[in-house]
């Protein structure tokens, strides 16, 4: 049966910020243009937080925790779904995404330097 995930995973991530203040920190641009960063809220680190309570993919980073959310069966992995770079990969219009290695990673650290340089 269809859920609304995505409204699921906001919900777990209001009560994982419970109300404090949220600061973010941004550090480089992945292949597609979109910025990675860390974000905390208090001494709560919401990316790790979010794949763990089952709500988030790992991509390159958090394999441990999602590992523990799918042995649990805890938020998109109590039931089936589509990861989200196997749909884009299903649907030509959206662009290929490839799971974020290391090597993606140093390559996109390079590519945002010589942005700036």
């Amino acid at each position: 049966a269809d859920y609304p995930c995505g409204k699921l995973a906001r919900q777990s991530l209001v009560r994982l910020i419970a109300g404090r203040p949220v600061s973010c920190s941004g550090w480089q641009r992945d292949r597609y243009g979109r910025l990675l960063g860390d974000c905390r809220a208090g001494d709560t680190d919401l990316n790790p937080a979010q794949v763990r309570a089952g709500w988030a993919v790992a991509f390159g980073d958090f394999e441990t925790e999602e590992a523990v959310a799918r042995a649990a069966k805890v938020g998109i992995w109590a039931g089936a779904f589509e990861e989200p770079r196997d749909w884009r990969d299903s649907h030509h219009d959206a662009p290929v995404e490839r799971k974020h290695g290391t090597l993606a990673s140093l390559s996109d650290a390079l590519r945002e330097f010589f942005r700036f340089w």
